[in-house]
C-alpha cells in the first residue's frame, strides 16, 4: 500500500510539474480571450448544423439550455441570453459574415490544437485540406452527438410518464444526474483524441475524458459555492456575470489542459513511473534495440513500444527529435517510426556523441543487472572501457607533475 501511494504521488507530482512546464496557464488565459471570440460563431455553426437535419429541429435551443443548465454555473444564465440574441443576429449574416464567422472557430480550433501539440510534444500542426476537413468534423459531430444524446434523455423523460416503475426505480433521475458528465466526458474524449497531430491510443483519451468531465463537474460545484458566498455580486451588481463569466471559462480551459496533461501522462504512468530515470545512453541504446527487432519483422514502433522498454515520456520526446533529425528514424504517415538508417552503420561511438556522453562517464552509467543479452555485450564492454582507462590513468603525482623533458 505505501508503494502505491507513493507511486500515486509520484504520478501526480509529474503531472503538475508537466502543467506548468508546458505553460498551461498561460495557454489557458490565451484560449479564454480567444473564446470570448469564437463563441458566437460556434453556436452560430451549432445551429446550422441542426438546421441541415429535420429530426433535429427545435433540438439546438433545447442543447443550448441544458448546456447552460449543467455546465455553466446559474450566473451564466445571463450570458446565454445575450449569446443567444448575438447568435440569432449572427444567422441573419450575409455571406461574408458567415465565413468571417467559420473562419473565427477555424482559428479557434488552431489554436486548441497548437496547445495540444505542445502538450504532446508535436512541433508540427495539421495543414490544408486535412485541417480543415478534420476541424469540420469536430464542429458538426460533437453538436450531433451532444442533440443525439438530449433526443435520448427526452424519450426516456416521456417514457417514465406512461411506465411508473422506471420512476419507482430511479432510473430516469440517476439517468438525469449522470447525462451531463457523460456528455462531458464524450466531447473530451473527442478532443483529446482527435486534435493532437499524433495518435492517441483511445483507451487513454476515454480515461482522461472521464477524469477531465468528473473534474469539470466538481468545479461547477465549488464554483457555485463561491458565487453563492462571496460579495462580487453585491459589489459589481448586474455587472458582476461579465468577471464571472470569464473566470469561469478560464477554470474551464484550466481543467481541459489539464486533462490533456493528464492523458499525456498516463502513457508514462503504465510503463516507466515504476523505474528510475535511464541515462541516455542507456535510453537510446534500449531504444535502438526495439527498433532492431520491429525492423526484423518488419512492423513499425510507435511510442508506446519505446515506453514499454522502460524509457521516461520526456525523454523519449527528446531523444525522438535527435534520431530524426540524424535520420536515424524516419517518421510515417500513421505517426510511428521506422528505421532510416542500417544498423550496419551506427557504431556505439556514434550513439556516444548523439547524446553527448563523455567517454570517461561510460563505465558508470547503469547500475541495474543486465536483462537482455544485448545489454550484457555491452557491459562487458563498459568494464572494458573501464579498465583501460584506469590503466591509462595510472600515474602517480610525482610522475604526472615531473617536467616534460625528464618523462
Amino acid at each position: 500500500m505505501a508503494s502505491f501511494a507513493r507511486l500515486i504521488w509520484r504520478f501526480l507530482r509529474e503531472l503538475a510539474g508537466e502543467f506548468i512546464d508546458k505553460g498551461c496557464q498561460k495557454s489557458a488565459a490565451a484560449l479564454t480571450y480567444m473564446t470570448l471570440f469564437a463563441l458566437v460563431p460556434l453556436m452560430t455553426v451549432t445551429y446550422s448544423m441542426f438546421s441541415v437535419i429535420p429530426a433535429f429541429d427545435g433540438v439546438a435551443d433545447q442543447l443550448q439550455d441544458l448546456v447552460f443548465k449543467h455546465f455553466v454555473p446559474e450566473s451564466g444564465t445571463e450570458v446565454q441570453n445575450y449569446l443567444s440574441d448575438f447568435s440569432s443576429q449572427a444567422r441573419s449574416l450575409t455571406a461574408v459574415g458567415v465565413v468571417m464567422l467559420v473562419v473565427t472557430a477555424y482559428l479557434m480550433l488552431t489554436n486548441i490544437e497548437k496547445t495540444f501539440n505542445t502538450i504532446w510534444g508535436v512541433k508540427h500542426s495539421r495543414k490544408g485540406l486535412f485541417s480543415f476537413l478534420l476541424y469540420w468534423a469536430v464542429l458538426s459531430i460533437g453538436p450531433l452527438l451532444l442533440g443525439a444524446g438530449l433526443i435520448m434523455s427526452t424519450y426516456l423523460l416521456s417514457l417514465t410518464l406512461f411506465v411508473d416503475s422506471l420512476q419507482e426505480l430511479g432510473v430516469a433521475t440517476a439517468f438525469f444526474r449522470l447525462l451531463p458528465v457523460a456528455m462531458a466526458a464524450g466531447a473530451f474524449t473527442l478532443l483529446f483524441a482527435a486534435v493532437p497531430n499524433c495518435r492517441v491510443p483511445f483507451k487513454h483519451a476515454f480515461f482522461g475524458g472521464v477524469v477531465t468531465a468528473v473534474l469539470f463537474e466538481l468545479m461547477k460545484m465549488v464554483f457555485g459555492y463561491f458565487v453563492a458566498n462571496s460579495s462580487i455580486q453585491l459589489i459589481y451588481g448586474a455587472f458582476a456575470v461579465v468577471p464571472l463569466f470569464l473566470l469561469w471559462v478560464n477554470l474551464s480551459w484550466m481543467i481541459i489542459l489539464l486533462g490533456a496533461v493528464f492523458v499525456r501522462t498516463i502513457a508514462e504512468g503504465l510503463y516507466s513511473l515504476r523505474l528510475e530515470r535511464l541515462s541516455d545512453i542507456s535510453a537510446l541504446l534500449r531504444c535502438m534495440a526495439v527498433f532492431a527487432e520491429h525492423s526484423r519483422s518488419g512492423d513499425q514502433v510507435s511510442d508506446e513500444h519505446c515506453l514499454q522498454a522502460g524509457v521516461g515520456l520526456a525523454q523519449w520526446q527528446s531523444l525522438r527529435a535527435q534520431l530524426v533529425n540524424e535520420r536515424w528514424i524516419a517518421v510515417t504517415d500513421a505517426g510511428d517510426y521506422v528505421l532510416s538508417k542500417d544498423l550496419s552503420a551506427i557504431s556505439l561511438w556514434d550513439a556516444l556523441a548523439l547524446v553527448k556522453t563523455p567517454l570517461e562517464h561510460v563505465g558508470r552509467l547503469s547500475k541495474a543487472e543486465p536483462c537482455e543479452p544485448w545489454e550484457e555485450h555491452f557491459d562487458k564492454l563498459r568494464q572494458g572501457i573501464d579498465q583501460s582507462m584506469r590503466r591509462s590513468l595510472e600515474v602517480n603525482l610525482r610522475q604526472l607533475f615531473r617536467a616534460p623533458t625528464d618523462i
